[in-house]
């Protein structure tokens, strides 16, 4: 679309449809919750960030080891404490991860790995002496483990084991890594293998520190790939592959940095350097790249939002630590502490307002469903009708509009539902509901979220009826094309900016996803 060509002219249109279609509608539900005193927001910029919450481990008190799930204010709004006898396997990396149920699985290194569900019951677990720092539970219901505490070339540096906690793969670095300069290397263990992540080609991508290596792997077990960190840094942490194929590593060692690379090119895309002038301890261990392009970043004792340009829009800090010694004045923090890795778990609530039938208009027995929407992570949206006077559910639960995501960035296309239902005379309530994906994973590939939000219509059916009481003191008359009376306000999105904002919002954004990929 020619007319389409001036960028600053496009976005402020969008802005007004956005503000057309969807006057009312809040951009995020975010749960309050408690605040921790040690836990500081130095820095929100809620207009800048991918608002949610974070979840990670924490034993920043001697006495305390838990996981905590905190809200933009630093509020806590979830927690866990780690059993008693449990306490002690708090290193080398502590993983917390959101699984799509709403369970929370977590790793502590040198002892298993715990799935347990929101009230902290027990569901699963597998102990492994060698597990540490990364796990991922995957689609086919089995888990993929990292195994680098103190390994050995004897050990399994990745495994995949199934629910009954049989080892159904398994891949030994020794298999490509036993020679020089590799072979005699020993830090913590031997290769100290601190990542797995299962690709969706069917390889395994597998990272280890002590080789400065991050390599995929086949099925057969064979290096069909792999990157040398050397020329860029050291000590290569948590490579995330990235929807448009680029790698995003913390690198914690000349220099300290978080990086992107084209993999095929080893162009660096994108870097962001730590300043230890600034009162960054430079221990970063995660970086995750957000839905809006921002990368949320674990360093030590803090975790930074920050945008592509390295502003940074969101910290927290914890109060009083100091990293380099392991405690604060008082003594009572825990040595060793380090915010390994975090998660944000995305809240953005789905966009969307009833258009028909209106708020206690009468309405033909073969009645209009009409949803105005927008498409930004929404998941899907269904309704379902009340009969208020015989107290029954009029309908089941129909389908407006499902939409298909290949992964937070990419749209796959949608499916739409029916839109019109025959009712008998009567008073009823519609109710819509629509959900929305949270991308809160390591990767932009998998939803651990879905947030979903409500909202009702009261309208009536009969084939004779006049509106008396007109639905707000600036509402004008309309005739619909049956011959109903109705009102309208006048505040409500007319037809044709609907309509047109509905073109421009859905063109803007997938634009925008495309500019995010770099692809058509």
């Amino acid at each position: 679309m020619r007319a389409f060509t001036n960028n600053s002219w496009f976005l402020v249109v969008v802005v007004v449809s956005l503000f057309l279609v969807f006057p009312a509608v809040s951009a995020a539900t975010i749960p309050s919750g408690t605040p921790d005193p040690d836990f500081i927001i130095e820095n929100y910029q809620p207009d800048k960030t991918w608002n949610g919450t974070t979840l990670f481990a924490d034993y920043h008190t001697a006495d305390v080891v838990r996981i905590v799930e905190v809200n933009m204010a630093g509020e806590i709004v979830w927690q866990y404490n780690i059993p008693d006898n449990l306490k002690r396997y708090t290193n080398p990396g502590f993983d917390v991860q959101l699984l799509p149920d709403d369970h929370i699985m977590y790793l502590l290194p040198g002892n298993g790995i715990y799935e347990i569900d929101r009230s902290g019951n027990v569901l699963w677990s597998y102990l492994d002496s060698k597990a540490s720092h990364d796990f991922k539970r995957l689609p086919n219901g089995n888990t993929l483990i990292n195994r680098g505490n103190e390994d050995t070339k004897d050990t399994a540096q990745a495994i995949e084991v199934d629910p009954q906690g049989k080892i159904v793969w398994q891949w030994f670095a020794k298999s490509a890594y036993d020679r020089a300069p590799y072979s005699s290397i020993y830090r913590e263990g031997w290769s100290h293998a601190n990542a797995v992540t299962r690709l969706p080609n069917g390889n395994t991508l597998v990272n280890m520190r002590n080789f400065n290596i991050t390599a995929e792997i086949n099925p057969q077990g064979s290096v069909v790939w792999q990157y040398d960190w050397r020329s860029i840094g050291q000590n290569p942490h948590e490579p995330e592959v990235l929807p448009n194929g680029n790698i995003l590593v913390c690198l914690h060692h000349n220099p300290v940095q978080v990086v992107e690379i084209n993999p095929k090119t080893n162009e660096i895309i994108w870097r962001y350097i730590f300043n230890k002038d600034q009162g960054n301890p430079g221990n970063n261990r995660d970086a995750d790249r957000l839905p809006n392009g921002n990368t949320l970043i674990n360093d030590a004792i803090k975790i930074i939002e920050i945008t592509p340009a390295k502003e940074i829009v969101w910290q927290l800090t914890v109060k009083n630590l100091n990293y380099e010694t392991g405690n604060d004045i008082d003594n009572e923090k825990s040595k060793n502490f380090n915010l390994y890795k975090s998660e944000r778990i995305g809240y953005m609530d789905p966009q969307f307002s009833i258009a028909s039938p209106q708020q206690g208009m009468c309405s033909p027995k073969e009645t209009d469903i009409s949803i105005q929407y927008s498409d930004v992570d929404l998941n899907r949206i269904w309704y379902r009708i009340y009969d208020r006077i015989g107290n029954k559910w009029a309908t089941d639960n129909i389908t407006y509009v499902s939409n298909n995501w290949t992964n937070a960035i990419t749209f796959a296309g949608k499916e739409t539902g029916q839109n019109t239902v025959t009712l008998e005379n009567g008073d009823y309530t519609l109710h819509v509901w629509a959900s929305s994906n949270g991308w809160g994973d390591e990767n932009l590939f998998v939803p651990v979220k879905i947030n979903t939000v409500e909202k009702t219509v009261d309208f009536k059916v009969t084939s004779d009826c006049v509106i008396t009481n007109p639905i707000s003191p600036a509402s004008v008359s309309t005739t619909s094309s049956a011959g109903i009376t109705t009102a309208q306000s006048t505040a409500a999105p007319l037809p044709w900016a609907i309509a047109l904002s509905g073109i421009i919002v859905v063109g803007f954004f997938v634009k925008m996803r495309k500019d995010r990929t770099g692809k058509s």
